[in-house]
């Protein structure tokens, strides 16, 4: 009796908390969580009525198995399965299943589901770059997965974070400034450190750039944790760590708890980065051809639901019961103790640091730096340029995590599937002037000066630190 009253009263709180979240939407609607209002088509001209138009065929399958880590860049696949997109195409029966790791992910992958005969493994589902190359090449469990990328779901969304430890010092992380707080501290027996997830991760190379910008050299001047997500709250409370690269709801949890405050948005880092992606494993797509442009289809319609402010209320409801009930009922250890999850997702933006090296200050161009999944700035966000997986290995053979000699650009072409993308644009309207003619988005600039020409991927020298 005693475990019954505990179950009723947990589902009551939980039915509170939802409906607490769901009559905030109004309050919230002056600070929106994704702050779409500021979004804006590839080119002038708007799509066409008829847009989203059938696939081109009935699905050979209607179903498949998607990996995910519970975050907000994964709204475009939510968004396709709980608004019925998937099933629109002929999808019906998409699981996305969730993981509390990216190792876990790879390795259900590198199963497989035996094309649909088995439940344990997954078919692909939601990467961060380059992982699908590297599950391409047998570099991460000596056992080659044949992959492709099949388009990116998002710019935007992370932050580095900066523990209170760090007060003192202004957030202004300059290498002279930082190297004699990181004497103090180990005199007394507890260094700063910095930390991510996983070694490896985007948020790992967005923080190791960040880093060597501000002339701290990493694994040097500090150290990289890896700290499982579930576990960054206590380990900050402990100390041992001082700086995060995070997903923007797990830095709202910091900072509601009090626990740190973002020092700098990654899109400050690099404006309309290339975010996470796609990718499936070649031998389902190559199988199920038209199921596989069924799912872009989906996600590309998603990703543009999701951009468009008439949605946002919408949204932000979605994301707010996903965070509560799946995410909290798969990870225990990962729940929203926010009583007010809408007006926490519209904070972080009101608190967006401003576009200046390691400053915390509220900014009015918040923005500018908001997740967005379909094109932000005129640019395609979506679109699978094959010149970022590029910079994405370039930065693993600058951090020593690939070696020099790897054949990059065959690895990228074996693995990319642009032309798929396009093939799935097309087919829902997206007018020519909106698909990208290059697979190269040119020179990239960063916020330190330093440039990436994916022409001349040799010349690329940021801080060494």
């Amino acid at each position: 009796m005693t475990h019954l009253r505990h179950c009723t009263n947990v589902m009551q709180s939980r039915r509170k908390l939802l409906k607490t979240a769901i009559q905030t939407l109004g309050a919230a609607a002056g600070g929106l969580f994704l702050n779409n209002c500021s979004s804006k088509p590839l080119g002038n001209e708007p799509l066409p009525n008829n847009t989203f138009a059938a696939a081109s065929g009935i699905p050979e399958i209607p179903a498949v198995r998607l990996g995910i880590i519970p975050s907000i860049e994964i709204a475009p696949l939510l968004v396709a399965q709980k608004q019925k997109l998937f099933a629109k195409y002929g999808m019906t029966d998409v699981q996305l299943v969730p993981f509390s790791s990216w190792q876990s992910l790879g390795e259900h992958t590198a199963t497989g589901t035996d094309l649909g005969t088995n439940d344990y493994g997954i078919d692909g589902g939601h990467f961060y770059s380059p992982l699908p190359e590297l599950l391409n090449e047998g570099l991460i469990n000596q056992k080659k997965t044949a992959m492709y990328v099949l388009m990116r779901l998002h710019t935007h969304g992370g932050y580095i974070v900066a523990s209170k430890r760090l007060k003192p010092l202004g957030i202004q992380v300059k290498h002279a400034t930082f190297s004699a707080w990181q004497d103090i501290a180990k005199l007394f027996g507890n260094p700063m450190n910095s930390a991510i997830a996983e070694i490896g991760s985007n948020y790992d190379l967005w923080l190791r750039y960040w880093l060597a910008a501000m002339d701290i050299v990493p694994l040097r001047d500090i150290d990289i944790l890896e700290i499982p997500l579930d576990e960054i709250i206590p380990q900050i409370k402990q100390h041992r760590a001082d700086l995060f690269c995070l997903d923007s709801w797990r830095t709202l949890k910091l900072m509601e708890g009090n626990l740190a405050e973002p020092a700098i948005a990654t899109g400050e880092i690099w404006r309309n980065y290339p975010g996470e992606i796609l990718a499936m494993r070649a031998d389902w797509v190559d199988k199920y051809p038209i199921a596989t442009q069924a799912i872009l289809q989906a996600t590309m319609e998603a990703q543009l639901w999701c951009d468009d402010p008439a949605n946002a209320r919408t949204l932000n409801t979605l994301l707010a019961i996903y965070f509560i009930n799946d995410v909290t009922n798969n990870f225990a250890n990962n729940r929203l103790t926010s009583s007010n999850p809408i007006k926490m997702f519209a904070q972080l933006f009101k608190n967006s640091p401003k576009p200046t090296k390691g400053m915390l200050k509220n900014s009015s161009n918040s923005l500018n730096y908001a997740i967005k999944y379909w094109s932000n700035d005129g640019i395609s966000v979506s679109y699978p340029y094959k010149s970022h997986d590029l910079w994405f290995l370039s930065e693993y053979q600058r951090w020593g995590l690939l070696p020099p000699s790897l054949p990059t650009r065959e690895i990228i072409d074996a693995v990319n599937r642009e032309d798929l993308w396009r093939n799935a644009a097309k087919a829902i309207g997206v007018p020519d002037t909106n698909i990208p003619i290059s697979t190269s988005r040119g020179i990239e600039t960063f916020f330190d000066g330093s440039q990436f020409d994916p022409d001349r991927p040799n010349q690329y020298s940021p801080s060494k630190a």
